[in-house]
């Protein structure tokens, strides 16, 4: 018997999302993306005449890929027509490929297949419609216009879908994280910025005098090279080839979603409706954009950013060992399933008007950062540790992460290099700089009795003159032995808990190249975390 599989996956689904860059077409895109393989596949299923596991069999139908099998080839190949069609309709410049295989075994047919998918990923298909000399451009995104809307402008093929009710209203991503019982669909804010003339949805629940929001970007820790183990075991045990990648995509899925469901319970919830009120219900202060496989991507109110991320990242490795477990018991053939996974995370500290595009690539950027770092931290099990990386947006333009932290937070001469950033956290109190250290370092720099000390201030003088920083600093720590010796000896402790050892005259270690603190990092968070603007108060009434 021939078997014969189709592999469909969708490309840039982040970029798709966060094209036109307004909240309400990002809400309907991430709805439209995730109605993608549910409430259409089973249309087009149904349309076929297709029953799964009769006639079809799945691997993989989730974070826009599909992944089906059948022993007949006509029903292969009319799903793969009717569904290339169906989605270049229903999710107009929507990036995909697919590709088709045949052979002796399913895991044969995924593999001829998956070349097939490797080699279509080089082709970049037409965009349509095409633009030519009399056309009208969407001014958002630069595509050729096919509609105009009256409070909406211009609108081209992507986001005039994007903006239909039945995705922007349709609340199915929101309903993973809490839901619709307990959180209506209405309760998830639309608007970031006020409008008294538009009725369109809730407004976002900032503070009154900071609207800046953390963009988290989450992913799994070292999912590909998984896959690919679990490929090559399969080689010999090809029977248990679609059941167990159906299995093992499925419990990552749930883990993704149930770390998710718990940190949403722990953070958002608690803060719902907006700070300066009392009410206990109201406006929830995030919005999910992306929730599939064991991706996480969604905009937080930016105090929350950090707990809402400690809580998920926490939470995807309980889960995932929970739900991981079975699958040892179901499979034993498989060899070095893991007990559970770990992820990593970016937070992009934007202000609300900032383009979420560029927050994106940043939050991306900080993730991989985050997941390198782990890397590194790997134990004698295997296990990566969950860490997570941030930045606070205060320039006009930013890229790639490593470019940031070499051309805007390092300063000093050539010789004597300050890094003003530890780069990566872990959520354990492991190597990388523990997250909770951090944290109380935060806590005890936002004291009054503290606030008048030269953090701040050392961020700039390092860049400037390092004996003036030295003496400032020195005279500083004199007071400090004097009025607060025990806050003093707290701040110490701290540093050295995530510097290592520091050096005799800064706050910095001891050893790099360049050398380190974390003091940026404690200005971040006070500057996010407050209901005004704060950062770290200077010194210049100082003794």
């Amino acid at each position: 018997m021939t078997c014969h599989a189709c592999l469909f996956e969708a490309k840039s689904i982040q970029d798709y999302i966060l094209r036109s860059g307004r909240l309400r077409h990002i809400v309907g895109a991430s709805e439209l993306i995730d109605s993608l393989t549910a409430d259409l596949l089973d249309d087009v299923l149904a349309a076929l005449s297709l029953t799964e596991e009769k006639d079809i069999r799945f691997s993989r139908r989730a974070g826009g890929a599909v992944y089906l099998f059948s022993s007949r080839q006509e029903a292969r190949d009319s799903f793969r027509d009717l569904w290339s069609l169906v989605v270049r309709q229903y999710a107009p410049g929507l990036e995909f490929v697919i590709a088709q295989g045949e052979g002796a075994t399913d895991y044969a047919a995924y593999q001829q297949a998956l070349e097939g998918l490797q080699a279509t990923r080089n082709r970049q298909p037409p965009t349509l419609p095409s633009g030519g000399p009399v056309t009208r451009y969407a001014p958002r995104t630069g595509q050729p216009a096919v509609s105009s809307d009256a409070k909406l402008g211009l609108q081209d093929a992507a986001t005039s879908r994007f903006g239909l009710d039945r995705f922007w209203r349709r609340g199915g991503l929101t309903a993973k994280f809490a839901d619709k019982d307990s959180v209506p669909i209405d309760d998830w804010p639309r608007n970031l910025e006020h409008n008294p003339n538009d009725g369109d949805g809730t407004d976002f629940p900032f503070w009154p005098d900071n609207h800046y929001l953390g963009l988290i970007h989450a992913d799994g820790n070292g999912l590909g090279q998984l896959l690919i183990h679990l490929g090559e075991q399969a080689r010999s045990c090809p029977e248990v080839f679609i059941d167990l990648f159906r299995d093992f995509s499925t419990a990552i899925t749930e883990a993704t979603r149930a770390a998710a469901q718990d940190a949403t319970r722990q953070v958002l919830l608690p803060a719902r409706g907006n700070p300066h009120e009392t009410k206990a219900a109201g406006a929830v202060p995030a919005r999910p954009i992306v929730l599939g496989g064991d991706d996480l991507t969604i905009l937080v109110r930016a105090d929350l950013a950090m707990p809402f991320t400690r809580a998920f990242l926490t939470g995807f490795e309980q889960m995932s060992r929970e739900k991981l477990k079975p699958l040892c018991g179901k499979y034993p053939t498989i060899e070095d399933v893991p007990e559970a996974l770990t992820a990593g995370a970016g937070i992009a500290f934007v202000k609300s008007n900032h383009p979420f595009h560029l927050a994106h690539e940043l939050a991306e950027s900080l993730a991989r950062f985050a997941k390198d770092r782990a890397k590194e931290q790997k134990d004698d099990k295997g296990r990566i540790p969950p860490t997570l990386a941030f930045h606070r947006v205060t320039t006009a333009s930013h890229g790639d992460y490593e470019n940031i932290r070499q051309q805007e937070m390092t300063h000093g001469p050539d010789n004597a290099r300050v890094m003003t950033t530890l780069g990566a956290y872990g959520i354990d109190r492991r190597p990388p700089a523990a997250l909770a250290d951090l944290e109380a370092l935060v806590q005890l720099l936002g004291r009054e009795e503290m606030a008048r000390g030269p953090a701040r201030q050392l961020l700039t003088l390092l860049g400037q003159d390092f004996d003036d920083t030295r003496r400032r600093y020195a005279r500083w720590r004199e007071v400090m032995k004097d009025r607060h010796a025990n806050d003093l000896a707290a701040l110490d402790n701290y540093l050295r808990q995530l510097c290592g050892d520091l050096a005799d005259d800064l706050p910095i270690s001891k050893v790099g190249a360049p050398q380190a603190t974390p003091l940026g990092d404690v200005a971040t968070l006070l500057a996010v975390s407050t209901g005004t603007s704060r950062e770290l108060p200077g010194t210049e009434d100082t003794p």
